[in-house]
């Protein structure tokens, strides 16, 4: 066991979700207290600003290319729009019937998806904040979304073991992906976007090309259950969090470089700062912990 060089008591209850902004000036988190809170990398992870974002667990956020919009996503069923990094409210949209798990943009970030729990997916205009298109392929609980080939393709996973693949702007469901058992995770994609990660339940990790859709490696990590992933942004490492643990894999060997043993039961999320310079983990006791790569690995 590696101890973390900061310890952060951030929440009130469980933090859902943890990533970094594109400049890797923030780290921002959510949780089931309904907030949404940004820590200052560059002030040794003080607290910058927060919010009461909703009125449950905020489930998760995306942060937009251009570093103007933050979104976040709850079990309130509501999608909220805020300025970033000054959190100011823009507006709120309504349209799923159910807990929305997950929000990504685009690429060009024009556009937005948002996952639900009432089985579909939203795609959402970003300059008129207009729903575009309800896709309706899942047959339960959506929870997971990665954007494919630039704007032109999205895939969205969840309970159930197949990863949907939906063409855009048209909106046409393209093709179902299978392999895994019980619930799918999606881990994003490596940096030259020619694979796209998964998990599942059953504890099996693969990697699928994004031209072929062929599975082009899988291995297991001793763990299962619900895992988060977190690719590094250079391409060679993956984290996996488990309910006790964080581990570290190459990508290029599937070793294992280094794990992270965490007492407190269940990591929600992990991410790794844009230079790779920290991994962080956000877990069920309210505390994010966060480590120097180069002091694990």
């Amino acid at each position: 066991m590696t101890d973390e060089q900061y310890s952060l008591s951030a929440h009130t209850s469980h933090v859902t979700t943890v990533r970094f902004s594109q400049d890797g000036k923030y780290l921002v988190s959510a949780g089931m207290d309904n907030a949404v809170k940004l820590w200052s990398v560059e002030d040794e992870f003080e607290l910058a600003a927060s919010i009461e974002a909703h009125d449950k667990s905020v489930n998760d956020f995306a942060i937009s290319p251009d570093l103007a919009t933050i979104v976040t996503v709850g079990t309130d069923k509501y999608v909220r729009l805020w300025t970033f990094p000054g959190l100011e409210p823009i507006e709120t949209l309504q349209g799923h019937k159910n807990t929305v798990a997950a929000v990504r943009f685009s690429p060009d970030g024009k556009l937005f998806a948002t996952a639900s729990f009432d089985t579909t997916v939203r795609i959402w205009d970003r300059a008129t904040n207009e729903c575009l298109h309800t896709l309706k392929g899942h047959k339960r609980n959506v929870t997971s979304l990665t954007w494919v080939k630039g704007n032109s393709m999205l895939a969205s996973a969840g309970l159930g073991d197949d990863i949907v693949l939906w063409k855009l702007p048209s909106g046409e469901k393209m093709d179902l992906v299978t392999g895994h058992k019980s619930a799918v995770t999606l881990g994003g994609l490596t940096p030259d976007g020619l694979r796209l990660i998964s998990a599942g339940y059953e504890g099996q990790i693969k990697l699928w090309s994004t031209q072929t859709w062929d599975a082009k490696g899988a291995f297991e990590p001793g763990v299962a259950g619900h895992l988060c992933l977190a690719v590094a942004h250079h391409g060679t490492m993956l984290a996996i969090g488990s309910e006790k643990s964080v581990g570290v894999y190459s990508l290029e060997t599937f070793e294992a470089l280094t794990e992270l043993t965490i007492k407190p039961k269940g990591v929600y999320a992990v991410a790794f700062s844009p230079d790779t310079e920290w991994l962080v983990a956000a877990s069920a006791d309210k505390k994010i912990r966060v480590w120097a790569v180069d002091s694990i690995i």
